[in-house]
């Protein structure tokens, strides 16, 4: 059912689809030469990771406001916004519109169609896309003026939801910062009346994990990996294994209580991340990767949890910046670093007690983030509500 007044032809009347060129890989870079669009491109929109060093026909350059549809994983179309880029294979243009149609019309209205592709489309690793099945989608459309009033609404419509989606993120940004100040003022109560430590005078043991390769086949070790490592505490998702001898494994091995850090990264951010490991529910022994540091505590003298509650702290996140460094474009910390960190180090019973508190804090703060991760996933429903509205003839 098509609203009064409007049309349905194929796409392929309307359009036509240019499909990507398989540029040579072996001229692929990450500076100099032509910007190359992949699928992985296509989100951002306006920037690419590769660029193209060699010799290229015309008819493959983008640019901005030109439609693309990725053609493996999920079938979607995308405005590119960036400077003149290369047309990669497995992305396809959008091209040759009639004056039928209007092509911004066509960026908000295909992608209903290509999802109910990417649902009938059997695969058995990645789901691909032809520009065939885009030439065939039955396409609905008003007059071409009525088009344009109707992409006009559309953009009215997603501006409002722009800037309620912006508020959001800014309270959202606001939210996560609670929690690190809050823990600063926890240990800035312990500043004056409890002993200073370093990291070395209360670890038994600092390692780094094994660098041997790792595989996806449940066999060997579990190993834990950067991934792994959340804010406070360890996940056990998308595991990795290790074939190590039984000398190699013990030495990697992970205790109840060890600490975790991810000591080099690109991301700065990452760098210095940590998490305490708790095996008592697993039934597994699990290991760590290379990228990590343990830190083996003296639990007589801190509460694994007290201290990474310190270095999730600002203060704590602070001694670990001044001691990061970057090489080749990756962040370090190296375990020498990492044992100079000071900090505040009271009684096990006042640590105990701390903890309480912030562990209140903790869930009050991770309360207040979760509802706002759901207001934001919103902004999607009423983007898609909007669409839906407009190809309907009720916008």
């Amino acid at each position: 059912m098509i609203p009064a007044g409007w049309k349905k032809s194929k796409l392929g009347e309307l359009l036509d689809v240019q499909n990507g060129f398989a540029f040579d890989s072996d001229l692929f870079s990450e500076s100099g030469g032509a910007p190359l669009i992949r699928i992985r491109d296509l989100k951002n929109g306006s920037a690419t990771v590769v660029r193209y060093n060699g010799t290229y026909d015309q008819r493959f350059v983008v640019r901005s406001g030109d439609l693309l549809v990725g053609m493996d994983g999920e079938f979607r179309c995308y405005t590119w916004r960036g400077d003149k880029a290369l047309l990669n294979q497995r992305v396809c243009r959008l091209i040759d519109f009639s004056e039928d149609i209007d092509p911004e019309f066509v960026g908000f209205g295909i992608n209903s169609h290509l999802k109910q592709i990417e649902d009938a489309t059997p695969y058995v690793t990645v789901k691909h896309l032809s520009a065939k099945s885009i030439r065939g989608i039955d396409f609905a459309y008003p007059d071409r003026a009525e088009q344009r009033r109707i992409v006009a609404r559309i953009k009215q419509c997603m501006e409002r939801v722009e800037e309620i989606n912006g508020l959001r993120r800014e309270t959202f940004q606001e939210a996560s910062a609670v929690l690190p100040s809050v823990l600063n003022e926890v240990f800035a109560s312990q500043v004056s009346i409890a002993p200073l430590m370093t990291i070395s005078e209360i670890a038994m043991e600092t390692r780094y994990g094994t660098s041997r390769k790792c595989h996806s086949e449940p066999k060997g070790l579990p190993i834990l990996r950067i991934p792994n490592v959340a804010r406070g505490a360890v996940n056990f998702d998308n595991l990795k294994y290790c074939n190590l001898i039984d000398a190699d494994a013990e030495r990697v091995r992970l205790s109840t209580g060890d600490l975790l850090f991810v000591r080099t990264n690109g991301s700065r951010e990452l760098v210095g991340r940590c998490a305490v490991f708790d095996g008592g529910n697993q039934e597994l022994a699990y290991g760590f990767a290379s990228y990590l540091i343990r830190v083996r505590v003296d639990q007589t003298k801190v509460l694994p949890r007290y201290l990474a509650y310190f270095l999730n702290s600002t203060n704590g996140r602070s001694e670990i910046d001044s001691r990061r460094r970057t090489s080749a474009g990756q962040f370090n910390i190296n375990s020498e670093n990492l044992r100079s960190i000071p900090f505040s180090v009271p009684t096990i019973a006042v640590q105990e007690r701390l903890l309480g508190q912030m562990e209140q804090r903790e869930a009050q703060a991770n309360q207040l983030v979760s509802e706002l991760k759901a207001a934001r996933a919103e902004s999607q429903g009423m983007r898609e509500a909007i669409l839906r509205k407009a190809f309907a003839g009720e916008l």
